[in-house]
């Protein structure tokens, strides 16, 4: 590709990113409250080893994002993904699995068929593991494009981005806001502040990393200072729901037990 195509197809894909963020809304207003969700995406192995025992001794519980081909693989920046037993732990000790793409595809360059046929492979491999339905699904690197959008704009998954920030009042059920816990993003800086702004007023904070390793990725946290939000969560006072609880409360106003298929 020449370098004039190569910069036509970058900007192309910022406006159409931007326009993902104004068109195509699913509104939905949240219940009254303070909450705070805490996701991993791609579920590096160490998320389960060491992440979520972590959140268990506080009696909470994570959402999970599992893209299929991941299982058994060694990622060039998160090191050693899930394995078989540990998706099977993490479903046992009553953690929420939401999904990526099968294969962690980028929505921003995918189309509605590609989008769909990737889904069905992600459903097909979750279905192997007791797993029939799920309430949310991460778009691979927090970006999407109008088209793979407006494909899911009628069904009842929440659709999560990477845009920091809190979620409050009427919120985009397809593009909800979330703040990392890695570099990139200030380390744990912005969560903080996150949770602070959020003791000002009811709303709902979405967090998110990778690995939880001594030496993380860049899209990593350490396990002291995941365990510095964790208790910074607790100082705050807001509950702690997984993706999927909030779901139920804001589409069904309680759990509800017919679900869709990823």
């Amino acid at each position: 590709m020449s370098e004039i195509g190569y910069l036509s197809k970058r900007l192309r894909g910022a406006v159409d990113g931007l326009l993902c963020q104004s068109l195509i809304k699913r509104p939905h207003a949240l219940p009254s409250g303070r909450y705070v969700s805490l996701c991993f995406d791609d579920f590096p192995r160490s998320a389960a080893l060491t992440g979520a025992p972590m959140l268990e001794q506080y009696g909470w519980r994570a959402t999970f994002y599992v893209a299929g081909s991941f299982l058994n693989a060694q990622h060039e920046h998160f090191g050693e993904m899930f394995r078989e037993e540990d998706l099977r732990a993490v479903i046992r000790g009553g953690h929420d699995i939401g999904c990526h793409t099968f294969d962690h595809i980028n929505c921003a360059d995918a189309n509605a068929e590609e989008l769909a046929s990737q889904r069905a492979r992600n459903a097909a491999f979750l279905n192997e593991y007791g797993i029939q339905s799920v309430q949310s699904f991460a778009y691979p690197y927090g970006t999407a494009n109008l088209a793979c959008k407006r494909a899911m704009h009628d069904e009842d998954l929440a659709l999560r981005g990477v845009k920091t920030g809190l979620n409050r009042g009427a919120v985009d059920f397809n593009m909800l806001k979330a703040t990392g816990l890695q570099k990139n993003k200030g380390g744990i800086l912005r969560a903080l502040e996150d949770l602070d702004a959020l003791s000002a007023s009811d709303g709902w904070l979405i967090l998110f990393t990778h690995d939880v390793r001594e030496a993380p990725s860049d899209w990593g946290v350490t396990p002291e200072d995941f365990e510095h939000v964790l208790q910074a969560v607790q100082a705050s006072g807001a509950e702690m729901v997984t993706v999927g609880q909030m779901v139920d409360r804001v589409l069904y106003r309680g759990p509800y037990p017919h679900k869709r298929a990823a």
